[in-house]
């Protein structure tokens, strides 16, 4: 083991240079960090505008206003709050923030359900693909914001700096998507979604409590007691996490070998995919394997992919072009592809 004096340069230098924070210092970011971890009314009243925001702003896939969502959402203040109790040990701090957080999530959960149901219909954005598919990068997103977050609370000259946090940890939208996504159908990216939005909690917390034991926050029972709650909740926490890479990893892998961060078609409203294949039901012969939109675009074509073991009846293009048109309330271009049987040559 090195000695101080045989330690490298840039170690002692790191140590030194991170600062620390003084007393009063330390008392100020409590007040603050407790401040901001309040569940009244205010913190209420912001959990349903940002929600609401950003449930619109994603079903219209506007990306202004799932930012401007972000800005409002006040969901960042619990989360440092829970990270600063870990550090210190603060046990009555950590249940006010984590139950201030549920309570949170569960009002941007009803207000998306709510804008789900007002919606039906619903086809997916590259707003709500954006938080369909988390990976690894999204879990550094978490842990870098978490870290951003703590660090300006402890030094006042960068409070500024915490609405570009707000943006990039992005809580509210991923919340929405879970509501959103299970009012229409779409349990696959509610599931990612919700994913997504686990990632960011634990990840903030567990970051938030590290950086504030950094600035030299911390308790001193945690130091001195190994079976302190602190350390049992940083544990679980933790464990949570690592599960949490499993599903993220598995999205990298898959992305690699699709070549591709974004898809080449998008899914059509359920309803609409429905009237497809009751229509198709009633042709013999006739399978649809697959439905979908080229873009994003309200005014999008669709694509038809059908198996057939012989010619498609006449007319089936046209009744399926109405069909879809009456649907989407809209025109709507519709291209059909057949793929047909190939049968052997009988000898």
């Amino acid at each position: 083991m090195k000695t101080p004096q045989e330690r490298p340069r840039w170690f002692e230098r790191l140590g030194y240079e991170f600062p620390k924070l003084e007393r009063h210092d330390r008392k100020a970011v409590l007040e603050r960090v407790e401040a901001g971890a309040q569940g009244g009314t205010d913190y209420l009243v912001m959990m349903v505008l940002s929600s609401g925001l950003a449930s619109l702003g994603l079903l219209e896939d506007s990306t202004a206003v799932v930012i401007g969502a972000m800005l409002v959402a006040p969901l960042m203040g619990p989360l440092i709050g829970a990270g600063l109790a870990l550090a210190q040990g603060n046990l009555i701090l950590y249940r006010k923030s984590i139950g201030v957080a549920l309570l949170g999530i569960l009002v941007g959960f009803a207000v998306s359900v709510i804008v789900g149901f007002l919606n039906p219909g619903f086809e997916s954005t590259l707003e709500v693909e954006a938080r369909g598919s988390p990976d690894i990068l999204d879990l550094g997103v978490a842990i870098l914001s978490g870290f951003v977050a703590a660090y300006a609370l402890g030094r006042t000259g960068l409070a500024n700096t915490l609405a570009g946090v707000a943006i990039a940890a992005a809580l509210v939208p991923p919340l929405c998507v879970v509501g959103i996504g299970l009012t229409n159908d779409q349990p696959v990216v509610a599931v990612n979604s919700a994913i997504l939005l686990l990632t960011n909690l634990v990840a903030i917390i567990l970051s938030a409590a590290f950086t504030f034991n950094l600035l030299g926050i911390r308790g001193e029972k945690i130091k001195s007691d190994a079976n302190s709650w602190a350390r049992k909740a940083f544990l679980v926490l933790l464990m949570v996490a690592v599960i949490l890479l499993l599903p993220l990893l598995t999205n990298v892998v898959e992305q690699k070998r699709l070549g591709q961060n974004r898809p080449l078609t998008y899914p059509v409203a359920a309803h609409v995919q429905q009237d497809v294949e009751a229509y198709l039901d009633t042709i013999p012969g006739v399978t649809l394997v697959t439905i979908a939109r080229v873009s994003v675009e309200p005014t999008s074509a669709v694509s038809i992919l059908l198996a057939s073991d012989g010619k498609l009846p006449v007319g089936i293009k046209s009744r399926l072009t109405n069909l879809i048109q009456e649907a989407r309330g809209g025109k709507t271009t519709v291209r059909i592809i057949a793929l047909h049987e190939v049968h052997e040559d009988k000898k």
